[in-house]
């Protein structure tokens, strides 16, 4: 561990061990699995090898693990309707030997194939953004072991530097993610305004999704600030700077993505007064803690923290 790292809780001390959390927080306070919400496919046997009877919750796994696959090569700029049964009947014999037939999960994991694809849309809209978070934090990880916190200048300078540097983290994370492209798209079917079978369920998943995203960064941001001996300004909340700031790095994102002059703007905030580039993202997040936390009054830094050298 990094020395000077506080007591606090998990999801700042991934940012000193790197290790990161195997499950999130879900908004009825149940653990949202990491490895759902990233995608990653079911085990099972390996191609050719011979089967047993799989289970209710073993297809479910399998099936949902084929249809994002699908969906991740393919998109959806034509909608859901090419996710079918039989698709994902097919990429399971290719890539791991089962063999399934529609009597295999028709009323015994779903009622029918539109039952099929909302779940696989859901899973796609439960996607909370692990990615761009471990993205995120492994980068501002790099810097926090080397932050001088002993006056109030040093501090803000070590956290206008992570604020920088994280954020364009996060951004090129969820530029470059597929699986955000996707979470777009099933975004853009779950706010239409023309009604289909799995909306709602889809529009369900995509705020659990988002609330389990926003109680991870609610206490990343509450220990991060901590850490460099700041508090909430009187009359403001942490979930509101938590939403405000996830809602800008969305903005951003989706903006850059169709346009490429979104880019970078030079400020001079590096040593001497060097230029430094910042994304639109960083400056308003700068922005928003400006206005959301003041320097705690009476704030030491722990004695083994680090300084600047003696002259």
């Amino acid at each position: 561990m990094v020395a000077g790292a506080p007591q606090c809780n998990y999801q700042l001390q991934y940012f000193f061990d790197r290790g990161g959390p195997r499950s999130l927080p879900g908004h009825d306070g149940r653990e949202v699995s990491a490895v759902r919400t990233r995608g990653r496919q079911a085990s099972g046997p390996a191609a050719g090898a011979r089967s047993p009877r799989q289970s209710r919750e073993d297809l479910r796994a399998l099936l949902l693990a084929a249809g994002r696959s699908i969906l991740l090569e393919e998109g959806l700029g034509a909608g859901a309707e090419p996710l079918t049964f039989k698709r994902a009947f097919s990429r399971l014999e290719a890539e791991r030997g089962l063999r399934l037939t529609h009597a295999s999960v028709i009323r015994r994991v779903w009622e029918n194939q539109a039952d099929y694809r909302a779940d696989v849309l859901a899973s796609v809209a439960l996607d909370d953004g692990l990615g761009e978070f471990e993205e995120t934090v492994t980068t501002a990880a790099a810097l926090l072991g080397s932050v001088d916190r002993s006056t109030p200048a040093t501090r803000a300078t070590g956290l206008r530097e992570i604020i920088r540097v994280g954020a364009e983290a996060s951004m090129r994370a969820f530029s470059e993610s597929p699986q955000r492209s996707l979470w777009i798209g099933v975004w853009a079917l779950a706010t239409t305004p023309a009604p289909s079978p799995y909306q709602e369920r889809v529009r369900h998943a995509l705020l659990e999704g988002y609330d389990a995203l926003t109680l991870l960064w609610e206490g990343t941001y509450r220990d991060l600030m901590a850490f460099f001996g700041y508090r909430l300004r009187h009359g403001f909340d942490l979930r509101t700077f938590t939403l405000a700031v996830g809602a800008l790095a969305e903005g951003c994102a989706l903006r850059h993505r169709v346009d490429a002059s979104f880019g970078n703007v030079p400020r001079p905030t590096g040593p001497d007064g060097d230029v430094q580039p910042w994304t639109v993202f960083a400056i308003g997040f700068e922005a928003l803690a400006d206005q959301f936390f003041e320097p705690e009054p009476g704030y030491r830094p722990p004695d083994d923290a680090p300084r600047p050298p003696t002259p």
